[in-house]
């Protein structure tokens, strides 16, 4: 799937400028300040990254498999001992609707297209959308690889031993499903609202957005692939990017603005607020 991700991304990429004048290419002039000499690279990167760095946790050995044998729930605190006790026959079906939830969640934001303000800025939609989806996953990175949590099958006596001594074991931190699907929904929310600022219910769209993901973080909850606390962090560190990515990006009159920046010779990043 993320081959998928990367292959759509630069098929974006080179149709754009394969129809577009080479003094048009380095930024956009829409209501989103995207420059493409940093913010595709800076995709590109995250989403290689995230198809390495993910091949890499399935393939961690938990160690001290002598260990292993004797986790009990009880060893979980109490706020994530449930994730511990959930019944092993149901597993499968869990992950199989949370891959499908992840999966149409990642190409969802496709949906926007039918909105007309969103179609005049299609390429910088795409790149921010990609951008963000990048950014969530070396997010994802950052947390599961040091910090090496077992899943909560591994606690749970009930569960076969194969499973225990099988791959994708170690990376309980934190629940990539869900910030992806957080990802997606607020990103959409965010900038339908953003093209649309005179468009109402703000309130209830914005809370619709956790659904997706909070079903999500249930299913994997209980196919005892998280615990909550992994959930709870997973929808929160994908809502911070769905909302921030294009709010970095987005032109604000002159009062702040941060995005990245190249002159040619050096990349950096541009900070500047007005009191």
């Amino acid at each position: 799937m993320r081959i998928i991700f990367v292959f759509l991304f630069v098929s974006i990429i080179f149709n754009n400028l394969a129809y577009s004048q080479a003094d048009t290419i380095q930024e956009s002039h829409q209501i989103y300040r995207v420059n493409y000499y940093i913010d595709v690279p800076i995709t590109l990167a995250g989403l290689l990254a995230s198809k390495y760095g993910t091949d890499y946790l399935r393939a961690r050995d938990p160690k001290n498999l002598d260990r292993i044998a004797t986790l009990r729930p009880y060893n979980v605190w109490w706020f994530d001992r449930g994730a511990a006790r959930q019944n092993p026959d149901k597993a499968d079906d869990y992950i199989n609707v949370s891959n499908k939830l992840m999966h149409g969640a990642m190409f969802a934001p496709a949906l926007m297209f039918l909105d007309a303000e969103v179609r005049k800025i299609w390429f910088d939609y795409s790149v921010l959308y990609f951008e963000a989806q990048s950014i969530n996953a070396a997010a994802y990175l950052a947390g599961a690889i040091p910090v090496s949590r077992l899943r909560p099958f591994m606690y749970n006596p009930d569960e076969p031993m194969d499973r225990k001594l099988g791959r994708n074991t170690t990376n309980s931190f934190f629940s990539g499903h869900a910030s992806v699907v957080a990802t997606s929904t607020f990103f959409m929310v965010k900038v339908y609202y953003d093209l649309h600022p005179e468009a109402h219910n703000r309130a209830l769209w914005y809370s619709l957005a956790v659904i997706p993901s909070a079903i999500t973080g249930y299913c994997r909850y209980k196919a005892a692939k998280h615990f909550p606390s992994d959930i709870l962090m997973g929808i929160a560190v994908g809502t911070a990017t769905g909302l921030l990515v294009p709010e970095w990006h987005k032109r604000n009159d002159g009062k702040y603005a941060f995005y990245p920046t190249y002159d040619g010779k050096a990349a950096g990043l541009y900070a500047r607020i007005k009191f």
